[in-house]
């Protein structure tokens, strides 16, 4: 009896490695399932580590190891594990075809020839699972994303039969039910807890990791290398969202209009603006070279004078400013979509058009990326008349919370607006030379034809034994 186990163990072990090997990192994992029979086990683990590899193969292992078992694999959302593993076929493909007895798309369960299944579900669906009593493999991944009363639900079921669970995911930016769990199974004794970092998964390109590191700590996010890549937990704390930002991107306003006035016609000239009725009204003017990606934040009206903001005369100087940066094209003049008192009151008082911003479908964070980037690539010139911009950039700062302020950010959200609509992109394109082109235009047939005259007749010279006379 004893050795068909072990054959039977030898078999099921041999088939998924022949596909699949795990590395050093992911072994001790699986030696403490498979080998010490830990019942409770949390990985702390960074991104591309291996996490779902892993646990796909645990999944199967256990399955075919466990005749009748009842396994299931737990994301944070049923639409998030059918993307995760079931849409790509990572799960049903992950061993040996012949293991496998029937495959539902609709319940995202696989059963195998021996009687055992795995299913796929997300915490969403937490009533459906408070009277289940598995019997096999359980597996939380993403756990800093469940639902609190998911884990709370089902831990009592899963304790009805002793069932295995690993609890899987990448550390949060906060304090949540991740942290309280990852601590109980660090003081436990009968418990295992992991740590995992990027660099311990030897597929991944060292290059591109130190690359990546670099990058995030020059854009001053090295909390979120530290979380993303090393597997910590970094709390909530205040740190700078621009820290490239110096004071050498501010140039004076009569050097900037000095640099920039052979280049007038080709510039696209921009005004966002961020209107209020009791706060501040940030105007912000800049204009973007839309060949080598430069971008000139050019002057600015910040007004929390209240009797100062009123539409007739913050119109008056939108105008009078624009007028005097550049009279001779069309600006693009953006504005908050929720301000459209202000669009409807700047077109019936000065016959000025204003087009929302479509801040909904432009994200934040993306855009605060976006100004990152462009400081790092040194793309971007401020005027000194922009104080105000300047101040909002330098004390930008993420709350204790490690969230994005939603306060003191008006020009930021005027440049914002103003990238958006742009399409803003750090590639530059190339740039149609009027000279060149034009000299290769008027070149003559006669420059190329010597015996033609301008328009292609004989010229008048006579040809003697091929040669000119």
């Amino acid at each position: 009896m004893q050795n068909k186990s072990l054959q039977k163990y030898q078999t099921i072990t041999k088939g998924l490695h022949e596909t699949w090997t795990p590395h050093a990192g992911q072994v001790r994992v699986g030696q403490a399932l498979f080998s010490r029979n830990c019942k409770e086990i949390f990985v702390q683990a960074a991104r591309n580590w291996g996490k779902t590899e892993l646990v796909s193969y645990c999944l199967w292992r256990y399955a075919n190891l466990h005749p009748d078992s009842e396994n299931y694999y737990f994301s944070p959302y049923m639409k998030q594990s059918r993307e995760i593993l079931w849409a790509s076929y990572r799960l049903q493909q992950f061993g040996p075809k012949d293991w496998i007895k029937s495959i539902n798309n609709t319940e995202m369960r696989v059963t195998f020839t021996n009687g055992a299944f795995i299913k796929l579900d997300g915490s969403d669906n937490v009533d459906a699972y408070r009277g289940v009593k598995p019997k096999g493999l359980i597996v939380f991944d993403e756990f800093k994303d469940f639902r609190p009363e998911f884990y709370e639900a089902f831990e009592p079921n899963r304790i009805a039969h002793n069932c295995p669970i690993i609890i899987i995911g990448t550390p949060p930016d906060r304090e949540c039910q991740f942290l309280t769990v990852a601590n109980e199974f660090k003081e436990a004794d009968h418990k295992e807890f992991f740590h995992a970092a990027s660099y311990e998964n030897p597929h991944i390109d060292r290059r591109w990791l130190d690359e990546q590191k670099r990058t995030l700590i020059q854009r001053g996010e090295t909390d979120v290398w530290e979380r993303e890549y090393e597997a910590k937990y970094v709390p909530g704390g205040v740190s700078k969202i621009f820290p490239m930002l110096t004071k050498d991107v501010v140039v004076s306003h009569a050097d900037i209009m000095h640099d920039i006035k052979r280049d007038m016609k080709k510039l696209h000239w921009y005004l966002g603006a961020d209107p209020a009725a009791a706060t501040t009204f940030a105007i912000i003017f800049a204009a973007i070279n839309p060949y080598d990606k430069k971008i000139y934040i050019l002057d600015e009206i910040y007004e929390s004078e209240q009797s100062k903001m009123s539409v007739d005369q913050i119109g008056r100087r939108i105008i009078e400013k624009r007028n005097e940066l550049w009279a001779y094209s069309d600006w693009t003049q953006l504005y908050d979509e929720a301000a459209t008192w202000f669009k409807n009151e700047m077109l019936d008082r000065f016959q000025e058009y204003y087009q929302p911003t479509s801040k909904a479908h432009n994200k934040k964070d993306h855009g605060l990326s976006l100004i990152k980037d462009i400081l790092l690539g040194g793309h971007m010139v401020i005027s000194d008349r922009c104080v105000q911009l300047f101040k909002e950039l330098d004390n930008y700062y993420k709350d204790k919370s490690g969230k994005i302020p939603k306060i003191n950010d008006h020009g930021i959200d005027d440049l914002r607006y103003i990238l958006g609509a742009s399409y803003y992109e750090l590639n530059p394109s190339f740039e149609y030379k009027e000279k060149e082109d034009e000299g290769y235009r008027s070149s003559r047939i006669s420059d190329d034809f010597p015996g033609l005259d301008d328009v292609g007749d004989t010229a008048p010279e006579q040809w003697e034994n091929d040669q000119w006379i």
